[in-house]
């Protein structure tokens, strides 16, 4: 069987590469010798990255259209997501993008799902109409979102279809120690940081890690900084004075790695919504930045506490930090379940 898989793949995040390793490993468990064309910006680095014995697996140009129309008549199962694709923040082309490739699935006669997706912010008038036509169009069969907020969202913007709440694949991604620390020392906090753009002060960040450093000082615990995409999150890291060796390096491990790394640590402290979800899914006390809704969504979920801004009154959360309690076992193993459940629906495509 053929799926098609839209995402953004192919940029070393290590969440996105996460929520595809996930994906890949959860369908193939459900279909016998399935075949994955996946979209990504670095076709060959995915394949390298990905490839597994139990599927055959193809990257292909994100950007390629004559290709992907190729691939997409071939496919059996057009797979849109999973992660934040269907948002207007960064631009209106992320829906223009997203939403076409459905609408080619439509015009393949494809049937197509959407995986597991956290939907919104969709600010546009036009990013809610082409949402809502991508998925209320009859070949548009599954849609799961990963919270509650997202389903609620596509209702408000008129979806009329049944939309299920599942939750993140990476919930149920199994762990890679190999190459990774096996065991960091006592009483450490991890802490993940991007570009905090909607900042209510230009030194937000260094606001931030400063309040950081003054609470694990206090706790006499020591800090790691995880960089979700070295690229980018590494220079930003390095900017605010953090040095060397208080950098987890990130760079050339496989997901599964990044997220046996988080689950090392005492408290994770993260802007970034999957390093969350690594440390969380492993049973991680957390502390969210809500830089973007779908990180505050993912607090509540877990019942982390949240700093909203870089404002005094925020950050003396963190002193209460010895207070924060890890997600509980039961709660895991629902959303590993929920996760899991995503696959099942996927593969249920297949059935006449």
């Amino acid at each position: 069987m053929r799926f098609l898989l839209s995402g953004y793949y192919g940029y070393d995040n290590a969440g996105d590469e996460a929520v595809l390793s996930a994906i890949l490993t959860h369908i193939s468990a459900q279909t016998p010798n399935p075949h994955f064309v996946v979209t990504s910006g670095a076709p060959a680095q995915t394949e390298a990255l990905h490839a597994q014995r139990e599927y055959s697996l193809q990257g292909i140009g994100r950007d390629d259209f004559r290709s992907l129309w190729r691939e997409i008549k071939n496919c059996d199962v057009f797979i849109s997501g999973g992660g934040s694709l269907m948002q207007d923040v960064t631009s209106l082309r992320n829906i223009a993008y997203y939403t076409g490739l459905i609408r080619m699935a439509h015009m393949a006669r494809k049937p197509a799902m959407i995986y597991a997706q956290g939907i919104g912010p969709l600010q546009k008038a036009l990013s809610q109409k082409l949402t809502r036509a991508a998925l209320n169009h009859r070949n548009t069969r599954v849609i799961s979102v990963r919270d509650p907020e997202s389903k609620s969202l596509l209702e408000k913007i008129g979806v009329r279809k049944q939309i299920e709440i599942t939750a993140d694949p990476v919930w149920a991604l199994e762990t890679k120690m190999q190459n990774a620390e096996c065991r960091m020392q006592n009483s450490v906090w991890c802490v993940s940081l991007r570009s905090w753009l909607g900042a209510s002060t230009p030194s937000a960040e260094r606001d931030l890690v400063g309040a950081i450093r003054k609470a694990a000082q206090k706790d006499n615990a020591t800090l790691k900084f995880l960089a979700m995409q070295p690229a980018r999150d590494r220079a930003l890291i390095v900017s605010l004075g953090v040095k060397n060796h208080e950098i987890l390096e990130t760079e050339n491990l496989h997901p599964r790695e990044i997220m046996a790394l988080a689950g090392q640590c005492d408290l994770m402290i993260a802007m970034r919504l999957h390093a969350l979800i690594f440390a969380a899914a492993q049973g991680v006390a957390c502390v969210a930045v809500s830089y973007d809704p779908k990180v505050a969504s993912l607090a509540k979920l877990i019942g982390a506490p949240v700093i909203s801004d870089a404002g005094e009154s925020e950050l003396a959360k963190l002193q209460a930090t010895a207070s924060i309690q890890p997600p509980s076992t039961p709660f895991v193993e629902a959303m590993h379940a929920k996760a899991k459940s995503n696959a099942e629906l996927a593969a249920n495509l297949l059935s006449p």
